[in-house]
């Protein structure tokens, strides 16, 4: 009988010893308030590669999307696609690269104006194919896409 009690014993001791030893808390770093994009170097250097850019208009306090954009070359011989995102709606945007892009050259081939607007033009180096769909909060996604004429 006796082994019985201390084996109960020493199961409650340790139970006890594991229970009181455990953390119900969980450990966060601290919360420091939203961070200012304004201030941010980085978010400087990204968006000062949008000047490395000549030869199309950009849509002023427009904010690059690093995921979606992939750029070769500066200048007037870059390639790839460029993502932005802009506070403007897209009716704006829309009409924005519509006068803008003949101010640089371009010619306008196609444009199909829905929910998902499209944009292309060409002059003699590039062909540039500019998507622009409304997304949350307001904001609208333009992705422009330039390629080489052959």
């Amino acid at each position: 009988m006796e082994k019985i009690q201390i084996k109960s014993l020493v199961l409650l001791l340790t139970l006890t010893f594991f229970l009181f030893n455990c953390s119900t808390t969980i450990k966060t770093p601290k919360y420091e308030g939203p961070r200012k994009v304004e201030d941010d170097k980085e978010f400087d250097e990204v968006n000062a590669r949008l000047n490395e850019i000549s030869d199309i208009p950009i849509p002023s306090k427009s904010i690059i999307d690093l995921e979606k954009t992939f750029i070769l070359g500066k200048g007037d011989d870059w390639m790839g696609r460029l993502a932005l995102i802009n506070k403007e709606d897209v009716a704006k945007i829309y009409s924005f690269f519509s006068i803008e892009m003949t101010k640089f050259s371009y010619k306008e081939k196609s444009s199909i104006r829905s929910d998902v607007s499209t944009l292309i033009f060409e002059n003699k180096k590039k062909a540039i194919f500019i998507k622009i769909s409304k997304i949350k909060f307001g904001k609208t996604y333009i992705e422009i896409t330039a390629t080489p004429v052959n």
